[in-house]
């Protein structure tokens, strides 16, 4: 799979019901800022990255890593 909806920047709840609307199958990786934490503000994706299948089977499905952090 090389092509999927370009969600980088949305935020999270607008991406995964962009994504379950495809039938793509996601994982969702939290990330922080290493000098402040942020208490408030919207999750949004900042990476995206298909995972390579395991099998060379072409039906199977890949999975797709979605990186957010809190802005």
């Amino acid at each position: 799979m090389t092509d999927f909806p370009d969600i980088l920047g949305m935020e999270l709840h607008d991406a995964k019901a962009l994504l379950e609307a495809e039938g793509l199958d996601f994982i969702v990786v939290e990330t922080k800022p290493s000098k402040k934490e942020l208490t408030e503000g919207i999750l949004r994706v900042i990476n995206v990255v298909p995972q390579k299948s395991e099998s060379e089977d072409s039906n199977s499905k890949q999975r797709i890593v979605l990186t957010v952090c809190m802005i």
